[in-house]
């Protein structure tokens, strides 16, 4: 039976200042290449095999399965429906903001109705 390994880039800059990323294009901090670059030591170490790397288009995740991908030797490609959720208004902004927080408390309590379209016909969640 196969697997699944599901790594996340490194650090950027914003998470080192708290701010939200979603699908804004933030590259990695010098800590974060060196994350990126021990996680493929370990993968090697460990003998763990993979038949490739699928990273989404943005340069966080690009640099991240770079690295790894070089140590490994584990080919690697973009893979664009990987790309990261988008926050919209708020990316850039602290993720302990107090706005953010309310909308995410929102976003729970009234969830917008949505219709699911499917082979076997719609369904309404």
């Amino acid at each position: 039976m196969g697997h699944f390994y599901f790594v996340r880039h490194g650090q950027t800059i914003w998470n080192v200042e708290n701010k939200i990323c979603g699908a804004t294009d933030i590259a990695l901090t010098e800590f974060g290449h060196q994350q990126a670059i021990e996680t493929g030591r370990k993968i090697l170490a460990e003998g763990i095999k993979a038949d490739e790397i699928l990273y989404s288009p943005l340069i966080r995740a690009a640099d991240t399965a770079r690295h790894i991908s070089e140590i490994t030797g584990i080919p690697a490609r973009v893979e664009p429906r990987l790309t990261e959720q988008r926050f919209g208004k708020w990316e850039a902004t602290a993720r302990n903001g107090e706005a953010f927080k309310k909308s995410k408390r929102m976003f729970r309590v009234q969830p917008r109705r949505r219709r699911i379209y499917s082979a076997s016909g719609t369904a309404d969640l």
